[in-house]
């Protein structure tokens, strides 16, 4: 694994930008973090999280109840 890689999966993005990145509603990321689902931190009012982190949550996922299972991470 290249260190550019490996940094661009540990660079900080919003909430937002994650919910663009990979299919999620940012409200539905908001209630993750608050039930600590997802890793992510405060940055003044937002909060913030890292590529690593949202995939690490996209593997951990099970299924059940309304699945999505178009949302995938690549290995």
């Amino acid at each position: 694994m290249s260190t550019s890689t490996n940094d661009d999966k540990q660079r900080l993005i919003s909430l937002a930008e994650a919910a663009e990145i990979y299919g999620f509603n940012r409200h539905y990321l908001n209630n993750l973090v608050r039930r600590g689902r997802l890793n992510a931190q405060k940055v003044g009012n937002t909060y913030v999280t890292t590529p690593a982190d949202m995939e690490e949550y996209i593997q951990s996922r099970q299924k059940k109840g309304v699945y999505r299972d178009d949302i995938q991470v690549e290995d």
